[in-house]
């Protein structure tokens, strides 16, 4: 048995695929035929700065083991069923991250995924990942840190009381744990809320955090390195709400959310992969709030669009073709994303592992 559909991806003309299975195929003998040819395609939405392990951002104060182990389901299932069909999950308290792995792949998005979140002590929220102080970062890389998921999450500053943001890894060191890393298969991403992100780009990590204090000279070393920055400024607003905007990190984030409105539309014409991410500030599958927010900070249409589609696709090596022998995932749309990024909000119907999850033909 297979399924007809007509592809119309963004720019380009209508053509016809069948899903065979879990993959597609070229169209043949088909048994059946969903009408999508009004419709817009992508691979998915990507959120490329995840949580499963959390249901709200107040659960990086602590949840047991056996929540956060219930939660990656519920929440991976929450995102296949808004469209969002790959997830970059940037770690979290433990190693338990790593179990999104261990879920059948029809039940949750793809998944590339950090384990425990590595700071030194006092360098982030107490109790959330693993302590890591500076002169065992690289052992700790080299013989200690999980690598399955295909990441390594480091945090590069964080706010100490008295002194305002400190990094919490000299540049030396940062390098070295990077280099190790990717020895080892893996990408890095770093945290960087304050003025670490030049030392993190300077070690060669592959992804920036937040990054809100990226330089113009940061950016284009990014860019020509194929590099990916996650500004996450869904994120930085619920945190700025949270801390008020005349605190002293209250006035950072404005600060920093201003810096965002230049280096956005720069990192668009250096050609970074900027990326959508939304980091726990909005439900589960909600990524194109972000992608929104990015086009309001500065980002074209477009390239918000991608930023939370074929960006993240193409940045992690996924198919994004939508052709014959791929993956049949697939999520369609009523208008062009690339004309109207809020079209991304209304997923008109979602195929995932050949399976129709949302819309017509369930």
């Amino acid at each position: 048995m297979s399924t007809l559909l007509t592809i119309r991806r963004p720019g380009e003309a209508p053509y016809q695929l069948a899903i065979d299975g879990t993959r597609f195929s070229a169209p043949g003998d088909v048994t059946s035929e969903i009408d999508t040819s009004r419709w817009w395609a992508l691979p998915g939405l990507a959120d490329a700065h995840a949580h499963l392990t959390m249901q709200r951002p107040t659960d990086i104060h602590g949840v047991p083991d056996d929540v956060s182990v219930a939660n990656i389901p519920a929440m991976a299932w929450a995102q296949v069923d808004r469209g969002v069909l790959l997830i970059l999950d940037k770690g979290g308290a433990s190693d338990i991250t790593l179990r999104s792995l261990d879920i059948p792949p029809a039940l949750r998005p793809h998944v590339e995924v950090a384990g425990a979140l590595i700071h030194p002590d006092g360098g982030y929220v107490s109790g959330f990942g693993v302590e890591v102080e500076p002169e065992d970062l690289v052992d700790h890389i080299r013989t200690r840190a999980q690598t399955r998921g295909g990441w390594v999450k480091i945090v590069g500053d964080w706010p100490r009381r008295g002194e305002g943001p400190r990094n919490n890894y000299p540049l030396d060191r940062l390098t070295e744990a990077v280099a190790v890393a990717h020895q080892a298969g893996a990408r890095v991403a770093v945290h960087a809320m304050a003025y670490s992100a030049s030392d993190a780009v300077a070690a060669g990590v592959d992804s920036i955090e937040h990054g809100p204090f990226l330089s113009a000279e940061d950016l284009r070393v990014l860019g020509a390195r194929g590099g990916a920055w996650v500004p996450t400024v869904v994120n930085m607003l619920d945190v700025l709400d949270f801390l008020g905007p005349d605190s002293s990190g209250g006035r950072l984030f404005v600060d920093g959310l201003a810096r965002m409105r230049e280096n956005l539309p720069l990192a668009e014409e250096l050609g970074v992969t900027v990326l959508a991410g939304t980091d726990m500030a909005v439900p589960h599958g909600e990524v194109a709030l972000e992608a929104m927010r990015l086009r309001e900070y500065g980002l074209s249409n477009r390239a918000a669009a991608d930023a939370a589609s074929v960006a993240a696709y193409r940045y992690v090596g996924r198919p994004d073709g939508l052709q014959a022998g791929d993956p049949a995932d697939v999520v369609f749309f009523e208008a062009d994303p690339h004309d109207d990024v809020e079209t991304l909000q209304r997923p008109k119907l979602v195929i995932r592992n050949g399976k129709v999850i949302r819309g017509h033909g369930r």
